[in-house]
Parts: structure tokens; sequence; C-alpha cells
């Protein structure tokens, strides 16, 4: 056990440096100090009521917190900590080492991913923290529109660690498949845009052409899932998105059906339609067993893999 207890602490003391922090958080932030000064849509906020105006912050939130925050940011981090798991002791000759020392190959993978977790929740929960005092301080929110960001954490906190642990998994999966880190990167970088970005114009023209459930791309739509998973979070904890939101949504993820004429918005008078209806492709059972069953699977077959690997 203390074998296991030293490789924890190793770790835990290589990922948690203050500059790795410190570089986290202002790659973090950078979107929405990017949004805040360039978009048009934030000069449009000044013009709003002050209801409305909180609803499109709080919303214009949730949406970078899915793609960035508790998204890619947080993605990318456990592929570049977990793709080196095996890869990088391989490459600087202390996985022999390791061998001779009393501990299981998969407690060595196991203490290195707790570490690594508690590393990427800590990193998550400080981006969260910090981003909506920025996000406050960049449109000059007063104390209650800002405490109703507050009960967004808990939520993509949650979220967060659904990420974590199946991004970490594959990672930590193809570290120890694969002998380099490049060979264990490339296939994550293409689910991450798989997941994000790729399926998006595909989605878009199967649903106009209604062979989007009939020839079973659904089943493919990774970034459908995501969002399912996202949106049914915030809905467990009240939080609703306006249907503008609803409709970024939509475009991105399919999560909502967008009206064929787009929303129809009286900002005068802040009226806005009705919220949109969701697709409910699948259950949110469906989207959580879809995205952890493959990471689970090829993390087992990794690390038996590695537990027959020869050390020389």
């Amino acid at each position: 056990m203390s074998g296991i207890y030293v490789v924890f602490e190793k770790a835990l003391k290589d990922n948690l440096k203050i500059k790795y922090l410190a570089i986290y958080i202002a790659i973090a932030l950078l979107p929405f100090l990017m949004f805040a000064n360039l978009s048009e849509e934030a000069k449009l906020f000044s013009t709003l009521n002050v209801e409305l105006r909180a609803e499109y912050i709080a919303g214009f939130y949730t949406i970078f917190s899915f793609f960035w925050l508790a998204g890619i940011a947080l993605a990318v981090l456990a592929v570049f900590i977990c793709s080196g798991f095996v890869a990088d002791e391989l490459a600087n000759r202390t996985l022999l080492l390791m061998s001779s020392k009393p501990i299981k190959r998969t407690h060595f993978i196991l203490a290195k991913f707790a570490a690594f977790f508690i590393t990427a929740l800590l990193f998550a929960f400080l981006s969260f923290f910090f981003s909506i005092y920025l996000w406050a301080s960049l449109f000059n929110l007063d104390i209650f529109s800002f405490s109703k960001f507050l009960p967004f954490i808990l939520p993509l906190l949650f979220y967060s660690v659904f990420v974590i642990l199946v991004f970490g998994s594959l990672a930590t999966a193809l570290s120890t498949i694969f002998s380099t880190r490049m060979k264990a990167l490339l296939p994550l970088i293409a689910i991450i845009m798989l997941a994000f970005f790729a399926f998006i114009p595909i989605r878009s023209a199967a649903q106009s052409l209604g062979v989007y459930n009939k020839y079973y791309l659904d089943m493919l739509d990774l970034g459908y899932d995501l969002g399912n998973i996202y949106i049914n979070m915030l809905d467990s904890y009240g939080i609703k998105l306006i249907p503008p939101m609803q409709s970024v949504m939509g475009t991105f993820t399919g999560v909502y059906k967008i009206p064929r004429h787009g929303l129809r918005i009286d900002y005068d008078h802040g009226i806005i339609l009705r919220e949109l209806e969701k697709t409910r492709y699948h259950s949110l059972k469906h989207s959580m067993v879809k995205w952890l069953i493959a990471p689970a699977i090829l993390l087992l077959i990794g690390i038996f893999l590695f537990n027959r690997k020869d050390v020389h």
C-alpha cells in the first residue's frame, strides 16, 4: 500500500504546480475576455433591460461552460496528463525502476489516475470560480445578478466529473496500449473534434433530409449525447436556458428543435418565444452509457495489456 501512496504523492506533486494552474486558468478565461471585448452580442447587452440582460449573460456563461470550461479545455487537460502515464515512463526509462518496486502495475495506473482526478477537479472548480468573477466584472453585474451564477457551480462540477472520467479513462487506456504519447494523442484529438465540431454539418444535413434517425446516425453523434447529458444536468438543478441559448445548443448539439423561421425576440419589451422543445433522440441513461462503456472497456483492455507488457 505504501508503494501506491508514493506513486500517488509524486503524481500529485507533478500535476499540482502553481505555474500549471496559472497557465490553465489564463487559457480558460481567454474566450470570456475575447467575447466581452470583441463580440457584437456583448455590445447588445447594454441595450437590454436588467432582467433580460442578466438572463442573456447567464445563458452565454452556460454555453461557454459546455463548450470550453467543462468541455474542450477540460478534455484537453485530461488528454494531456493521462496520455503520458505510461508513455512518459517508457521514454524516461523509469518504468523498469517502477516494475522492481513492490507495487502492481494496475495499482500504479490507479494511483496516477487518482492524482490526475483530484488535479483536474481542482482546476475545474477554480476555473468556474474565476470565470464567474471575471464575467460579473466585465459586465458590471450587481451582487444580486452575480449571486444567480453561484447555483451553476454544483451541476457544472458534476458534469466536469463525467468529462474527467471519460476523457481521462480514454487517455489512460491509449497510454497503456501505445508506447508513445503521440500515438495516444492523435485518436484522442480526433474524438474531441468529433464530439464538439465534426458532426454539426452532418447532423444538420441529415435532419433536413429526414435520415438522421432512419440510418442510425444518432448512434454516432457523440456531440448530441454530451449536450443531452449537460442539459439534463442543468435541468436537475432547476437551471433553464432562455430560448436564444437553447437555439445555440440546438444548433451545435441537436438537443433542441430549432424553429423553421428562427426565434422572434422583442428586445424593447423583453419578450421571447416560449422555450424550445427537446428532440429527445436518446434518454439520459442511453447517453451516459454510450459515453462511459467504451472508455471503461478500453481501460480494462489497456490495463490487461500493460500487465503483460515486457519492460526493458
